[in-house]
C-alpha cells in the first residue's frame, strides 16, 4: 500500500513539474522552429533559403528574448527594441526572399497585426 501511494505521489509530482515548465513557454529551438514553419508555408520557401533564413529567425528571437530581460518592466523601451529588432530581421529576410515572397509575408504581418488589435480590442471589452 505504501508503494502505490509513494508512486503515485511521485507521478503527480512529476506531471506538476513538467505542466510548470510548460507554463514557461517555448524554448527558443521551439519558436524558431514555429516560426520558420510559419515563414516556410506563408512564402514558400526554398530549401536553400530556409538555410538562410533559419539563422536569422534564430537571431531574432534570442534578440527579442534579451530585450525582454533588460527591458522587461518598461514597455516602451521594450516595444522600441522589438521593433528595432524585427526591422533588422526584415531587413535580412528581404535580401534572400524574392520580390513575390516578400509581398507575401507583407501581408501575413498585416493580417497578423489586425488579428491582434482584434483580439485586444475583444478581451478590453469584454472587462468592461
Amino acid at each position: 500500500m505504501k508503494k502505490i501511494i509513494l508512486t503515485i505521489g511521485i507521478c503527480v509530482a512529476s506531471l506538476l513539474t513538467i505542466q510548470a515548465q510548460q507554463k514557461g513557454g517555448l524554448t527558443i529551438d521551439q519558436k524558431v522552429d514555429k516560426m520558420m514553419t510559419i515563414l516556410t508555408s506563408t512564402c514558400n520557401l526554398t530549401a536553400d533559403q530556409i538555410t538562410k533564413a533559419k539563422p536569422i529567425v534564430a537571431e531574432t528571437i534570442q534578440a527579442r528574448t534579451a530585450n525582454k530581460q533588460q527591458y522587461g518592466s518598461d514597455k516602451d523601451k521594450l516595444k522600441a527594441a522589438n521593433q528595432a529588432t524585427n526591422k533588422a530581421e526584415r531587413a535580412k529576410l528581404n535580401a534572400i526572399l524574392t520580390t513575390d515572397q516578400q509581398a507575401k509575408l507583407t501581408t501575413y504581418m498585416k493580417e497578423r497585426v489586425q488579428k491582434m488589435k482584434a483580439a485586444k480590442t475583444t478581451s478590453s471589452q469584454g472587462q468592461q
